[in-house]
């Protein structure tokens, strides 16, 4: 009962090298799993009120603000833009290359007998690959692909591949501005009121939009889009207001991780206030601000057990972009006919499978690369610290970058 009582500053109980951030991106990366399920293998929503995918992949933005800003304040700007580049592009590229170069041929010879055509024809597989290569999904499906197969297109009529990969641009989107804020030192100690007054202005925008308009489209920054932005194409503003706030509040958190208190009655009244708006269908300004100090709370509060996971094998990411893809073409071959229950446990075996092969051969290959630099930038570095006489000191093994699940993502 005392320790419920006690309130101390995250930055005290958060420890780099044991938290339960891994496990809850793989719990995330399920629950988007689950709702689509619902979504492309029945043509309905899981939930009527709330959208448990998009709930998510708030979720994630919470944890991806907190480790990208924290990564930022310890890299120079254009280390950290090789860490994220490492972190998302390769294995992005291996899974549009999976969908083009696998699925689709096989769906399409499956509809036409012939892969003529395929390739190089207006919203081929060629230009799949030209228009999402970069993280921005500006083409959602491939020829006519799945066209009029499966529940989803009977559902929504859309001929998506790979409906996840959306977010991938908001996320990047997110990784720039971190990096413009380090160039102009507004991640420092002093500065740190600047993110704090936007927090708050767009928390401020959120509850005027729910209280005012509800969770209709209309209110601030809730219609329209900006762009095209290079690589990254159109971004809709009431997405980029949703889960900007999101990244927003975790970056927030560890820029103030010296005053934010971490409270167990605090976490539990969280919970309880995000989920009441949400059965509510009220998951909006109040509910996302709950909910960010939810998974902040969680990350430190879950049982130490759940601290490995994640801890050298980071499945999240791979579970994340090759579900959608599994689960359309095991709707277009009728696996539904299991059940909700049995296409969620096939779909999420076959995408783990997928995410494991992802970790070890594109991914955790890739992280290694993290301290990889020009070799003049290496000698120049080498002379810097090599004392006179003596030998430069050891540096850390590539595993040993890679030897958290914090470290995996960041």
């Amino acid at each position: 009962m005392r320790r419920s009582t006690v309130s101390r500053p995250f930055a005290e109980v958060y420890d780099r090298r044991a938290n339960s951030f891994g496990a809850l991106r793989l719990a995330f990366a399920l629950a988007v799993v689950l709702s689509h399920s619902a979504a492309l293998g029945f043509g309905r929503p899981l939930m009527p009120r709330v959208d448990l995918g998009a709930v998510a992949v708030a979720g994630f933005f919470t944890i991806s603000g907190f480790l990208i800003v924290r990564s930022a304040r310890r890299s120079s700007v254009p280390r950290f833009l090789w860490h994220r580049a490492l972190r998302i592009w390769p294995g992005l590229w291996v899974c549009l290359l999976f969908t083009a170069v696998v699925v689709a041929p096989v769906l399409f010879f499956e509809r036409h007998g012939t892969v003529a055509g395929l390739w190089r024809s207006p919203n081929g597989a060629f230009d799949y690959l030209r228009q999402n290569w970069w993280g921005g999904l500006r083409q959602f499906g491939i020829a006519d692909l799945l066209q009029g197969d499966t529940p989803y297109w009977r559902w929504q009529g859309g001929n998506t591949l790979n409906g996840s990969l959306w977010t991938l641009a908001y996320e990047i989107f997110c990784y720039l501005l971190v990096a413009v804020l380090s160039v102009f030192t507004i991640l420092r100690r002093q500065l740190r009121w600047i993110p704090l007054l936007a927090l708050l202005a767009m928390f401020g925008a959120l509850c005027w939009n729910q209280f005012r308009h509800g969770n209709a489209e209309q209110g601030i920054w809730l219609t329209g889009e900006i762009g095209p932005l290079p690589m990254l194409g159109t971004l809709r503003k009431d997405s980029l207001l949703w889960y900007g706030f999101m990244f927003l509040a975790g970056g927030t958190a560890e820029l103030y991780s010296d005053r934010l208190l971490i409270n167990d009655l605090f976490g539990v009244l969280a919970v309880l206030v995000s989920a009441w708006l949400a059965a509510h269908g009220s998951f909006f300004g109040p509910a996302l601000l709950a909910y960010a100090y939810v998974t902040l709370w969680l990350a430190v509060r879950l049982p130490k057990a759940l601290h490995r996971v994640g801890n050298n094998n980071d499945y999240s990411y791979g579970l994340y972009i090759y579900s959608f893809v599994v689960q359309q073409v095991m709707a277009k071959t009728g696996v539904q006919a299991l059940g909700l229950v049995g296409f969620f446990v096939a779909s999420t075996l076959v995408s783990v499978g997928l995410a494991m092969l992802s970790w070890h051969l594109v991914e955790r290959p890739a992280l290694r690369l993290k301290d990889w630099a020009p070799r003049r930038l290496r000698e120049q570095s080498d002379e810097m610290t090599t004392p006179k006489g003596g030998r430069a000191p050891a540096t850390g093994s590539a595993d040993s970058v890679t030897a958290s699940s914090s470290q995996n993502y960041a």
